[in-house]
């Protein structure tokens, strides 16, 4: 679907004042970081206790002709479990998510960011950097990953940086913080868990810089 950018930014205006939606700061925060994407996926929740923005979506960015970047719009409707006390701040953290991907599987990227961002919520886990949730299948067809590791958004994503520290959006009553989902491989799940989440990053920024492999779905394992 083709964005109308000021209907869109109308609709969600509306949405602040009248529900509450923290989609709206969120929207604006994406055009001065990534400007305006150029379609959008509308994924609006089943139910009316939505665990999402009942307007949730996800954002397209072609980036080049080898990846695509999703972002959700509509994560951060609620309070991520538990992050009052690890967050050390009464207000909680909210999350919206980032994910990189061939465009060959959109649907595939898009259905990950739904369950992304609904599983916090539905399983009362909280998801953060360094997190690594198993997804119990191959993220696509016939690649070998069947994990997500979370991380903020640092190798094609620096204007992410230059607005606010770690791309917040920091308000009195609120705060939304950006993650990035990447697919990784049993053996780097181990890595993680074994060596930490600092070790693994450095790995897998020194092999982006040298083959720029890291939104590949059948890039080969780093360990």
């Amino acid at each position: 679907m083709t964005i109308q950018d000021t209907d869109f930014r109308a609709e969600l205006a509306r949405a602040l004042l009248e529900e509450g939606d923290p989609a709206a700061l969120v929207f604006e925060n994406y055009l001065r970081w990534k400007g305006a994407p150029e379609y959008l996926v509308r994924m609006p929740p089943d139910g009316e206790d939505a665990l999402v923005s009942r307007r949730f979506a996800v954002l397209a960015y072609p980036a080049n002709p080898l990846f695509t970047t999703y972002a959700t719009l509509g994560g951060s409707w609620r309070v991520i479990p538990g992050s009052r006390d690890s967050f050390g701040d009464a207000r909680g953290v909210r999350y919206e998510y980032v994910f990189h991907a061939p465009h060959v599987h959109e649907s595939a990227a898009c259905e990950l960011l739904v369950l992304v961002a609904e599983h916090p919520h539905r399983h009362g886990v909280e998801i953060g950097p360094g997190f690594v949730l198993p997804i119990g299948e191959p993220v696509v067809s016939g690649a070998g990953m069947e994990y997500l590791y979370f991380t903020y958004p640092y190798l094609d994503d620096g204007r992410l940086y230059e607005a606010a520290p770690f791309g917040q959006i920091d308000r009195a009553e609120l705060l939304v913080q950006w993650l990035w989902a990447l697919p990784i491989y049993r053996s780097e799940a181990v890595f993680i868990r074994e060596r930490g989440p600092e070790a693994f990053e450095e790995l897998l920024q020194a092999r982006h810089s040298e083959r720029y492999d890291a939104y590949e779905f059948l890039r080969p394992p780093l360990v």
